[in-house]
């Protein structure tokens, strides 16, 4: 990384005495000094630790409270609400370059050195989704960023130095973080940085202008870009050799419209923040719609059933990975921990099956399938056939209780139909193939469906909105 962008936030963060291994809070949107502050941080031995930007002031209260933060890097807006109740050193963002982080970095001079670390000392923290519950702050070491570009980076994006990457998720998601840092800095190349919330609009200016060769967005982005495209949107993305998806399955609807209209393969992929980045991925002309793809190179997976026995190819089961980015664990969650890192496997809540040709198929999150009379159902599995229904938009399929307190399949649907009763009747049919336990005994129309800031699906909300079990 160049020296001289990454050791001035080097200075200001020890002039703020805070001391090796002690947290730094980061609070501000994608550019500049977002990055000076995490790799500066780093830098000087600190451990930053990124949080989303999409909190209400107050919000971030707890988080600070929490890490037990000895500075925090943010906005002077975010600054002044934190108020009386900031303990710590701040160093503060205002418009254009003004503001005391702008002013710390002009007056201190570079440090020559980084401070010297072991890749197993914590090197920073990012928190969870929190899709099945609070959001948790996973603690990883500097060996991991390494693991992730030697892996991922290498054998997946074939990383260049005129590479220039672009992700509409921020950097304090594991998502964006490599696609918008670490990727593109460790082959020289070059990142487009946009604070602004996602719009379509927005997304497609950027590709126009900025013309980048590694695009990374979730499928609820690709869905939009793909609704509101304008008529320069294959001079956008002409030049893109990678696109990328992630966060949650990629409908196969969804890879053949973008490959219908603009002769490019989305390559699906599964992740998490506990393992930093991708490690199940399909590859450039080798991709398999509906399905996160292999195992990248640097990582081993593992399908276990409920005693942490492997089984068979063809047996659902849950999925363990390992490999050297995988986090030491999480903040203050001793019960989390022992649950999720169990030795060297990362158990990452994802139920699978192992195709025959050593693919996957994401059945979908243990806490999300459904025990119907019996049986299990996963829900992509219910939504892929759904989602062949014209005027379904999107959908989502949860377990709810009956009046007799039976779980029942529900199937949550955005519709760009007008006629309903068509609609519900259409998707009938289409589930009609499916066995009978695991067709949707009601069809719920909604306006939207909720979703997280990664742009991941929250069925717990649906459940509670519909009185729902499991």
């Amino acid at each position: 990384m160049p020296r001289a962008r990454t050791s001035p936030p080097r200075s200001c963060v020890a002039a703020t005495r805070v001391q090796e291994e002690q947290r730094v809070l980061v609070i501000l949107p994608d550019g500049p000094e977002c990055v000076y502050a995490f790799l500066g941080a780093i830098w000087a031995g600190a451990v930053p630790v990124l949080v989303s930007t999409f909190l209400a002031p107050p919000d971030y209260l707890p988080f600070l409270r929490e890490t037990r933060a000895r500075a925090v890097v943010t906005t002077e807006a975010v600054g002044a609400a934190l108020g009386a109740d900031l303990r710590a050193a701040l160093l503060a963002v205002g418009p254009g370059r003004s503001g005391s982080l702008w002013r710390a970095i002009e007056e201190c001079p570079p440090a020559p050195e980084p401070f010297s670390t072991h890749p197993d000392d914590p090197a920073f923290w990012l928190y969870s989704s929190g899709t099945t519950g609070a959001p948790k702050a996973v603690i990883h070491r500097h060996r991991d960023i390494v693991h992730a570009v030697a892996a991922y980076g290498r054998h997946v994006l074939d990383l260049r130095p005129d590479d220039r990457a672009y992700a509409t998720s921020k950097l304090f998601f594991a998502y964006g973080l490599g696609a918008s840092l670490y990727f593109p800095l460790a082959a020289g190349a070059s990142a487009v940085l946009s604070p602004e919330p996602f719009s379509a609009a927005r997304t497609w200016t950027v590709l126009a202008e900025e013309r980048p060769t590694l695009f990374f967005a979730v499928p609820s982005v690709y869905r939009a870009l793909l609704e509101q495209a304008p008529r320069h949107a294959p001079q956008a993305v002409a030049g893109l050799r990678r696109v990328v998806s992630a966060g949650e399955a990629l409908p196969p609807a969804l890879f053949h419209a973008w490959q219908a209209r603009f002769g490019q393969e989305i390559l699906d992929g599964l992740g998490s923040t506990e393992a930093l980045h991708i490690f199940l991925s399909n590859r450039p002309g080798a991709c398999t719609p509906g399905s996160p793809g292999r195992p990248v190179p640097g990582y081993d997976v593992r399908v276990v059933d409920e005693g942490g026995v492997p089984v068979a190819a063809g047996t659902p089961g849950g999925l363990l990975v390992r490999g050297d980015s995988i986090a030491a664990g999480y903040w203050q969650r001793a019960e989390a921990t022992r649950r999720t890192f169990r030795g060297e496997w990362l158990a990452t809540g994802d139920q699978v099956v192992e195709n025959a040709d050593g693919s996957f198929q994401l059945l979908g999150r243990t806490d999300d399938m459904l025990k119907v009379s019996g049986q299990w159902v996963s829900p992509p599995e219910v939504e892929g056939v759904v989602a062949t229904v014209d005027g379904v938009r999107e959908c989502a399929v949860i377990g709810a209780a009956d009046n007799d307190g039976v779980t029942e399949v529900v199937a949550c649907i955005v519709c760009t139909a007008d006629d309903h009763d068509d609609l519900r009747a259409r998707v009938e049919h289409a589930c009609g193939a499916l066995p009978r336990f695991k067709r949707p005994k009601r069809i719920v129309l909604l306006e939207s469906l909720p979703r997280t800031a990664t742009g991941k699906i929250q069925r717990s909300a649906l459940r509670a909105r519909l009185g729902g079990t499991r």
